[in-house]
C-alpha cells in the first residue's frame, strides 16, 4: 500500500479521486484499495480553490514501488490499527463504575468492556432520547431541568454543539482513528475519518449516541440513568460508591474495584465535593462572547464574492480568528457554520450560551465564541475553585441583566454602551441575526456583565478581527452574552497511572481538566481504561507485534 500527499483537485465540480490519481501518476495496474486520509481546503486563490487530498492505495507491488521512486509526495504505507487489549480470564470479575456519559466515559466504558472488565456507567441526566424533549422544553418554554439539559445527559455537553471533532492530538497509537472509526460504525457519516475540520452534527450525533448505548448494553454494560454521584468511600481495594435518584431521591450504594470520574466540565456540585477529597487545583480557562454573522457573510469573505456561481462543492465556510493583546490572548472558539447560538445553562439563575449545528449546517447563520483569556494570576492560588466560582458569578450577572433570558446586543450597541471609541462606521442593525439563537432572547445592554479587563481585550479582538476578515465587525454582528464553559476551570491531580491522590479513582476528560472537546475526552477515556486494565493484564498485543509485557504479573 502506498501514500500520496499534498494532492490537489480543484472544487469547481466533483471528481472520481480515484480515476484522477490514475490517470495523474499513470498508474497501469488495477487499483485494488484506495481510502481517504486527509481531505483540507485551499481558498486562498479565490479563483481556484482546491481541496488538497492526503489518500492510500494499494495496487500490485512493481507499480507502488515505481512511483514511490518517481514521485517525492508518495511513500510506503501501513494503517496503525489500535488493538484493545485483553485482561487476564482469572480477573474478569473486575468491576469499574464510571461516572459521566460524555465521550470520556463513554469511550472508557466501551474500551473496559472490550477488555472483559465490568462496567457500570451512571449519568445523572437521561437518555438522548428523553434528553432532547427536555431541552426543546427549556428553549421553548423557559422550564429548565436541572439534571437534564444541554449540558447533562447522556452523551455530554457535546450532544448540544456541532459535534465537532477536529483535536491537535498527536496519535501515534491510532486512538484518534479508533474513535472517528466507532462514530461511523455507530453512524456517522464517513467523511470525519478524513476531513482536517469533521464534524458530526447534532442531529446525526444523537443517533450516534443511541446506538453507541445500545450496543454496550449488549456487550453487558449496565447503565443507569438519572442517578446522581454524591460521594465515596474507599477501604483497600474496596471502593464504595453513593448515588442519589434524580427523580425520587432515593439513595443507594454500588461496589467497585475502581471509580473512573468523567464528570464533564460543568458538574459544579461534585467539583465541591471532590475539592474535599482529592488533590485539585484552578486551572486557565476563557470567556467572552457568541458573535453571531449571516452565513452567506462569512462565505464570501473566505471564498468570494462570486463563489456560489464558481463552485458546486463547497460548504458553508468555518472560519479561526486570534488576537494577542498586551495583557492576554483573545481567539474564536467553536466556531458553527450554518448554526445556532444556543441557551446552554444548567443552573436556576444562571444564564451562559453555546453554539450548535446539524450536519447540514444549513441555517443562515454562522456563530462563534470569542473568548478571552482567564490566566492564572487572575485567580486566587489558594482557592482551587476560583475559576468556577468566577464563571458563576458571571452566569449570574448574564441572568439578571437578560432578566432570565440570552441577554443580546449589536456590536455597535455594546460599544456605545462602553467607554471604547472606534472609527468603525457600522451597518444598519439586522434583526434577521435574532433567529440563529435557539432559546428565549432579549436584547439588553450587556457592557456590564464582564470584569473590565474582559470587555477590554474582547473590543480590541473585534477591531483587530475586522482587518482580517474584512468587515467582520463593521458589519454589526449580533453578540449573545455569555460564553462561560469552553474549558474545565480545575484540574484534578492524577500521577502517571492516571491515579487520583488516592488510588483506584482515576480522573478522566474535560471535566478532570486533561481534555478540551469529544475526541480529545474520547481519547483520555480509552488512555485511563488502559491504565486500569494493565493491573490486571499479562501483556498488551497490537497487530504483528508484542508491544509491552508487564512482567510483574507474570512473577518475573
Amino acid at each position: 500500500m502506498i501514500k500520496i500527499d499534498s494532492l490537489k483537485i480543484s472544487a469547481k465540480k466533483n471528481i472520481d479521486i480515484s480515476a484522477f490519481v490514475s490517470e495523474k501518476y499513470k498508474i497501469s495496474g488495477k487499483i485494488q484499495d484506495f481510502s481517504i486520509l486527509k481531505k483540507s481546503i485551499d481558498a486562498r486563490d479565490k479563483a481556484d480553490i482546491k481541496y488538497i487530498y492526503s489518500i492510500c492505495l494499494k495496487t500490485d507491488e512493481k507499480e507502488e514501488s515505481r512511483l514511490v521512486k518517481k514521485y517525492n509526495n508518495i511513500e510506503k504505507y501501513k494503517k496503525n490499527i489500535y488493538s484493545i487489549p485483553s485482561i487476564n480470564d482469572t480477573k474478569k470479575g473486575t468491576k469499574c463504575v464510571i461516572v459521566g456519559m460524555g465521550p470520556a466515559g463513554l469511550f472508557c466504558a466501551l474500551t473496559l468492556i472490550k477488555a472483559g472488565v465490568s462496567v457500570v456507567l451512571i449519568e445523572r441526566g437521561k437518555r438522548v432520547e428523553e434528553r432532547i424533549k427536555d431541552v426543546y422544553d427549556y428553549w421553548d418554554n423557559g422550564n429548565l431541568n436541572v439534571n437534564s439539559n444541554v449540558q447533562f445527559g447522556e452523551g455530554g455537553a457535546g450532544t448540544f454543539s456541532d459535534g465537532k471533532l477536529n483535536t491537535g492530538i498527536k496519535d501515534k497509537e491510532g486512538r484518534k482513528d479508533f474513535v472517528l472509526n466507532t462514530f461511523v460504525e455507530y453512524g456517522a457519516n464517513g467523511n470525519i475519518i478524513y476531513d482536517s475540520k469533521p464534524h458530526i452534527g447534532t442531529d446525526v450525533l444523537r443517533n450516534v449516541i443511541h446506538n453507541m448505548r445500545e450496543d454496550l448494553i449488549k456487550r453487558g454494560a449496565e447503565i443507569l440513568f438519572s442517578k446522581e454521584f454524591i460521594s465515596f468511600t474507599k477501604e483497600k481495594d474496596n471502593i464504595e460508591v453513593s448515588i442519589k435518584d434524580t427523580e425520587n431521591c432515593k439513595t443507594d450504594i454500588l461496589k467497585c474495584d475502581n471509580l473512573i470520574l468523567a464528570i464533564g466540565h460543568s458538574a459544579r456540585d461534585t467539583f465541591e465535593y471532590l475539592s474535599n477529597v482529592l488533590s485539585m487545583e484552578s486551572k486557565p480557562f476563557a470567556m467572552g462572547f457568541r458573535v453571531i454573522h449571516k452565513q452567506e457573510f462569512i462565505n464570501k469573505s473566505q471564498y468570494g464574492e462570486d463563489y456560489a456561481d464558481i463552485y458546486e462543492t463547497l460548504e458553508p465556510s468555518p472560519y479561526k480568528l486570534t488576537y494577542q493583546g498586551k495583557d492576554r490572548g483573545v481567539y474564536t472558539f467553536c466556531m458553527c457554520p450554518g448554526g445556532y447560538v444556543v441557551n446552554a445553562s444548567s443552573e436556576e439563575g444562571r444564564i451562559c450560551v453555546n453554539g450548535m449545528s446539524d450536519q447540514k449546517r444549513d441555517s443562515s447563520f454562522a456563530n462563534s465564541a470569542v473568548i478571552v483569556q482567564i490566566k492564572s494570576e487572575d485567580m486566587d492560588s489558594a482557592d482551587c475553585l476560583f475559576g468556577m466560582r468566577l464563571q458563576r458569578q458571571i452566569e449570574e450577572n448574564t441572568y439578571k441583566v437578560g432578566e432570565g433570558c440570552i441577554p443580546v446586543s449589536f456590536i455597535s450597541d455594546f460599544l456605545k454602551n462602553s467607554s471604547y471609541k472606534t472609527e468603525i462606521d457600522f451597518s444598519d442593525k439586522d434583526f434577521d441575526l435574532f433567529n440563529g439563537i435557539k432559546g428565549k432572547y432579549k436584547e439588553k445592554d450587556i457592557s456590564g456583565i464582564f470584569p473590565e479587563y474582559i470587555n477590554k481585550s474582547f473590543f480590541e479582538a473585534m477591531v483587530a478581527y475586522d482587518k482580517i476578515i474584512r468587515d467582520y465587525t463593521k458589519v454589526n454582528p449580533l453578540i449573545a452574552a455569555s460564553e462561560c464553559r469552553s474549558s474545565s476551570p480545575v484540574k484534578i491531580l492524577r500521577d502517571e497511572n492516571y491515579e487520583s491522590s488516592i488510588k483506584g479513582i482515576y480522573p478522566c476528560g474535560e471535566g478532570a481538566g486533561y481534555a478540551g472537546g469529544i475526541v480529545s475526552a474520547a481519547i483520555d477515556g480509552m488512555k485511563v481504561a488502559e491504565a486500569v486494565i494493565k493491573k490486571y493484564i499479562y501483556f498488551i498485543i497490537k497487530i504483528d507485534n508484542i508491544i509491552d509485557i508487564d512482567y510483574s504479573v507474570l512473577g518475573f
